[in-house]
């Protein structure tokens, strides 16, 4: 690509640059200067990389609708638009242009799918790029490049080839460090959505049979159910980080059951029954792994854990099924006596002043995501409050309660309590901000998963949401 440039002929310095000659002649008219005192030079084959990543708070980075449609109605009234470089540094006008010239030629030049990869491929490597930039101007604190480049080892080679839905995926994954803050781990995640151009097929197009397409879809969800708001952590890497006299407190949704089986009986299914394996058998005590090049390793011996469960026999069955996996022999009865029964506690209700006939998990929902959107009956009758601030107020309050009774009967190193989403959904999003949404079923909690704490000796604790996948927590 040519870049052309204004030379100043009495200081014999650059005042102007862009990718059009007739561009950069314009912006000196603009100016209200004479193009008569300018030397004119052209520069052939210069590799460019686009730094704008934000324009009035939204995320333009490399985006095909922006850059074609949008773009040319911000130059008109570019002083009164906020627009931002990947820095967050704010960008000039003939910064903006130069950028426009470019990227709406980039654009412009694609080809079929097979030109979305290469553009892609291109923008992935400019990226990388950036994100160096980043890491060189960044005085790191608590965390070295080489451990960055260890977390992102899986995300970059999905970057280079332009597979930005992939690379999303990891990024959402990736625990925060000093140097990859929330807000910086979603400015990248940000951009990887906003310069994805790859129009991916339709179910219409998959040749795969109807079966094979349903357990690709389960698969894909039970694998990336997590959100951006906030890290999920394993709490098996939990269990290895903890202190030596610290409890490890585990609240999770039991394994999973059947879709009809929702009452007091209903059992977990084959499925839940062997993720319960899995991942008892990953907290042993004394099993070690390798993760990003760290070694850890649990250290809770067999029996010190309590196991607590609400009446129900799925709940009571999880619990039972952890606990012999882990070799906990205490808790490991097949009848369920070695499990507490704890649904005093762990009932959802308690939530609730007064329960809905129905919908209770849709209110628990939208007062969690939206409370603007709960009538006043709902906050009056089913919350006990008056407007929607004080449904917040309330939900962090009850919180922290129920937090604080859990933690009181944690007695052992290794505490598990085993409930229901319905508890778990506002219980995670008073204490973390992980939202879950009964609208979205991939944004609702996965079974297994929940919150957990690391109780220390001196009473203060941790609270972070955990998570499962199918082969058990990584």
């Amino acid at each position: 690509m040519n870049q052309y440039y204004a030379i100043e002929k009495a200081t014999q310095k650059i005042a102007y640059q862009s990718a059009s000659l007739f561009l950069l002649k314009d912006i000196i008219k603009y100016d209200k200067k004479s193009i008569d005192d300018f030397l004119f030079t052209e520069d052939v084959d210069m590799k460019y990389i686009s730094r704008i990543v934000y324009v009035d708070g939204e995320c333009v980075y490399n985006n095909t609708d922006f850059w074609t449609l949008t773009a040319p109605s911000i130059l008109p009234g570019y002083d009164t638009h906020e627009v931002l470089d990947f820095l967050g540094k704010p960008v000039d006008r003939l910064r903006f242009e130069t950028e426009y010239n470019s990227n709406s030629s980039r654009i412009s030049n694609i080809d079929g799918r097979a030109g979305e990869v290469c553009y892609n491929i291109e923008v992935g490597n400019e990226m990388i790029a950036l994100f160096k930039e980043e890491c060189i101007l960044t005085d790191f604190q608590g965390i070295t490049p080489m451990q960055i480049a260890a977390k992102l080892a899986q995300a970059y080679p999905l970057v280079m080839t332009g597979s930005f839905r992939e690379a999303k995926q990891i990024f959402m994954s990736i625990e925060t460090d000093p140097f990859l803050t929330s807000e910086r781990k979603q400015k990248y995640i940000d951009m990887l959505d906003a310069a994805d151009s790859i129009e991916y097929a339709d179910s219409g197009e998959y040749l795969f049979t109807a079966e094979e397409e349903k357990h690709i879809e389960e698969t894909y969800n039970r694998v990336t159910t997590s959100w951006s708001q906030s890290d999920w952590n394993s709490y098996r890497n939990a269990l290895a980080k903890i202190g030596a006299d610290d409890k490890y407190i585990m609240i999770i949704r039991h394994a999973d059951r059947d879709s009809g089986d929702t009452g007091v009986t209903g059992d977990i299914n084959e499925t839940g029954l062997n993720s319960c394996k899995t991942v008892g058998e990953q907290m042993q005590d004394g099993m070690s792994w390798t993760k990003d090049g760290v070694t850890y390793q649990i250290d809770c011996d067999a029996n010190d854990a309590h196991y607590f469960s609400t009446d129900y026999t799925r709940t009571k069955h999880t619990a039972q099924a952890l606990a012999t996996s882990r070799l906990d022999t205490d808790s490991a009865a097949s009848d369920f006596s070695g499990i507490t029964d704890a649904t005093e506690t762990l009932v959802a209700e308690r939530f609730l002043k007064e329960s809905k006939e129905s919908g209770n998990s849709d209110l628990l929902s939208r007062w969690i995501n939206d409370p603007s959107s709960l009538t006043q009956e709902e906050l009056t009758v089913n919350i006990g409050v008056s407007t929607p601030e004080e449904a917040t107020e309330k939900l962090t309050e009850l919180g922290k309660q129920f937090t604080q009774e859990i933690i009181a009967l944690a007695d052992k190193r290794l505490n598990v309590f085993v409930t229901h989403d319905y508890y778990l959904v506002p219980l995670v999003a008073a204490m973390t901000d992980i939202k879950c949404s009964k609208s979205d079923s991939s944004k609702w909690l996965n079974y297994e998963a929940g919150l957990g704490i690391i109780l220390h000796s001196d009473d203060t604790f941790e609270a972070f949401p955990i998570r499962c996948k199918s082969n058990g927590y990584m």
